[in-house]
């Protein structure tokens, strides 16, 4: 007796459609553009907070100069930094009464300037300081009275 066997058919698949391989690839470039932003978000932040720095070591660095007496307490706008080479740092000094008998209210303000003069980092610091005049009157007076 030779039974004939029905034919099965089976349904299953042995593959991915089109139509999953197309769903899977947009969720890889949507993910990698996603983590592409974030990279660029960090490294633009990492850049920004050096510049910030460097502002403000500038800025209490030109400060220190004033207080000490290396250079003169006058009003400067936009004057580049001595020590930049390519004049991308630059400094305003404004210099005001500060409301007492000899005192000074001094502002620096330093900046970064990019190659088209757009400023993208910058630090001011403002002090109370002592009229260095008066120390020189003082000294020259001295040196008066003892010839």
């Amino acid at each position: 007796m030779n039974r004939i066997r029905p034919i099965r058919r089976f349904n299953k698949r042995s593959g991915i459609t089109l139509l999953e391989v197309i769903l899977a690839t947009a969720i890889f470039l949507g993910s990698l553009t996603a983590i592409l932003q974030l990279m660029r978000l960090g490294h633009d932040s990492r850049v920004s907070a050096k510049l910030d720095a460097e502002a403000a070591l500038r800025c209490e660095s030109k400060m220190g100069e004033y207080v000490s007496g290396m250079s003169a307490v006058a009003a400067t706008s936009q004057t580049p930094l001595d020590d930049d080479i390519n004049s991308e740092w630059t400094y305003s000094t404004t210099v005001d009464d500060g409301g007492g008998e000899s005192l000074l209210l001094v502002t620096v303000l330093v900046e970064h300037t990019t190659i088209d003069e757009r400023v993208n980092a910058y630090f001011q610091l403002t002090r109370l300081m002592r009229d260095p005049q008066l120390f020189l009157d003082a000294a020259l007076a001295a040196d008066m009275e003892d010839e």
